[in-house]
């Protein structure tokens, strides 16, 4: 068997040329700037080593800013964190009412308040005359409505006879018992006399 001697490189270097003929192995050559260089020829640069300070805290991203108050609702009173909508005033009713005058269907000077709908009669009603047996168990019936060819909030209050036995009569003070004052639909005006029956009444406003 023939031994294998190593030959010596020229440049002096430690490594070896086997007689097979194979690259001899050098040491690791240097590249610029004194960095070692892999097996590959590439530089091998070293890792930045992880920072041994302590991680910085975390910290919550800012809130959004709310939109303008141009672009916001009108906030509502609110009940136990709930949003409570108010509803819409009710209509004011015009006060007016019916005093009596004269006549045996109650005493003089008794004033009856009147709501958007009242009934006048003598058994029945919101209004009731029982002394008088000449007036209908329903007479008259005074309803607030708006006012024909008025105003759009305008309202007045409208007599309607509702087929009463001895009829409804409106008028002046001067005029109303006459034959000529009997109405079956009529709008009330302030200080006008109305006759039910024999028991007179007048129609005041505030």
């Amino acid at each position: 068997m023939k031994e294998t001697l190593p030959t010596m490189d020229s440049s002096g270097g430690s490594g070896f040329r086997p007689d097979s003929g194979e690259q001899a192995r050098t040491s690791t050559p240097l590249v610029s700037g004194g960095v070692m260089a892999d097996a590959t020829g590439q530089p091998n640069t070293p890792r930045p080593q992880p920072s041994q300070s302590s991680p910085a805290s975390w910290s919550p991203p800012p809130a959004p800013q709310p939109p303008s108050p141009s672009s916001q609702p009108a906030p509502g009173p609110s009940a136990g964190g709930r949003t409570v909508l108010m509803s819409a005033p009710a209509p004011q009713i015009p006060l007016a009412w019916l005093a009596v005058v004269s006549g045996p269907g109650a005493e003089r000077g008794r004033a009856f308040v009147l709501r958007p709908e009242t009934i006048v009669g003598r058994a029945a009603g919101d209004v009731v005359l029982g002394g008088d047996t000449t007036i209908s168990a329903q007479h008259i019936k005074v309803r607030l409505e708006p006012k024909e060819g008025g105003a759009e909030d305008e309202q007045v209050f409208m007599l309607y006879d509702l087929a009463s036995a001895n009829g409804t009569f409106v008028g002046a003070r001067e005029n109303y018992r006459q034959d000529s004052s009997r109405v079956y639909r009529r709008e009330l005006h302030d200080h006008d006399y109305t006759l039910l029956g024999e028991t007179a009444l007048v129609f005041l406003t505030a």
